[in-house]
């Protein structure tokens, strides 16, 4: 299924790093997601996922309707930003609101929970873009460029690039260009191309994982 490719993208990401993947809205995100639970489970790092409103329950759905073994999955720690389904061992929430998203908050409570450096998906980010205002669009996109560098995690961001690109302001455009390295996720005659898309580092330039 890929994960030889997409194990020789991951092992070269770099503690500190933020990550965008970027996924068409008819590629399977789910199945990315899933593959990179399992790397992380096979390599022996902790994994933090963030829930942006309830986007990680509906991607367990899939995932059982199309018969993976999400063995555990139910016990993966989970900050909750938004939403309102309980899924997985949720550790903290994080209401969005007309306020700006406490990210000192969500530091503490990840800081307390993890040991190593985390894989941390982010599901569902591109949710945000379709419920702020413009001012708090920037003010999140903000705060996540000060996480970067942080060494006690990998944060990987799973957005819908239609979702990104329909936003007016080149709010987009920000997030690729604090982001560290960017990945491309689509269909093509092949299966599906995991790609690399930027990267500063000339040993991950034009890698990429035939994932299905």
């Amino acid at each position: 299924m890929g994960s030889d490719g997409l194990s020789n993208i991951m092992s070269l990401l770099l503690p500190g790093e933020t990550i965008l993947v970027e996924y068409t809205q008819d590629s399977p995100s789910e199945l990315l997601f899933w593959l990179l639970v399992k790397w992380a489970e096979k390599n022996g790092k902790p994994v933090l996922i963030d829930d942006v409103l309830d986007t990680f329950p509906e991607v367990l759905a899939r995932l059982r309707v199309l018969d993976f073994d999400i063995s555990g999955f139910d016990d993966l720690p989970v900050v909750k930003i938004g939403g309102s389904r309980n899924v997985g061992r949720v550790i903290g929430t994080i209401d969005v609101d007309r306020h700006s998203i406490d990210f000192r908050y969500y530091e503490r409570i990840y800081s307390k929970v993890i040991e190593g450096v985390a894989i941390n998906p982010v599901l569902g980010f591109h949710k945000l873009f379709m419920v702020l205002t413009d001012r708090e669009l920037f003010r999140l996109i903000r705060n996540v460029a000060g996480f970067v560098g942080k060494r006690d995690r990998i944060a990987i961001y799973l957005v819908n690039s239609d979702v990104l690109s329909s936003k007016a302001g080149g709010f987009d455009a920000l997030l690729r260009e604090i982001a560290t390295t960017v990945l491309a996720f689509y269909p093509t005659e092949r299966g599906y191309v995991l790609g690399v898309v930027k990267t500063p580092r000339k040993e991950l330039l034009g890698k990429e994982a035939v994932i299905l």
